[in-house]
Parts: C-alpha cells; structure tokens; sequence
C-alpha cells in the first residue's frame, strides 16, 4: 500500500493526527506526516445514502 500518482484519499477527521482513506484502507498519519503530502481535489463526493 501507498501514495500514488493515482491514489484516492479522503481526509475522515483529525487535525493533529489525521485518519484518511487511502484507495479503501484507513491510516493514521501524524500532522507531519500529513503535511507532506499533497493532494489534488479531483470532485465533491455526495455523503452516502441509508
């Protein structure tokens, strides 16, 4: 597992540690970790339904 060019991560919550999806996998990641990275937003996703 890892970041990729072609990687979907979604932030799920956190500010000092931060928990993201990566292509379905939850991680942790520290704040520095996390800064570290970038992202580019690619569309809003509609919150699921049920």
């Amino acid at each position: 597992m890892g970041f990729g060019e072609s990687a979907y991560v979604t932030k799920i919550s956190g500010s000092t540690t931060i928990l993201c999806q990566v292509n379905g996998t939850r991680i942790a990641l520290s704040h520095a970790a996390g800064s570290n990275i970038l992202v580019e937003q690619i569309g809003v996703m509609s919150p699921p339904v049920g």
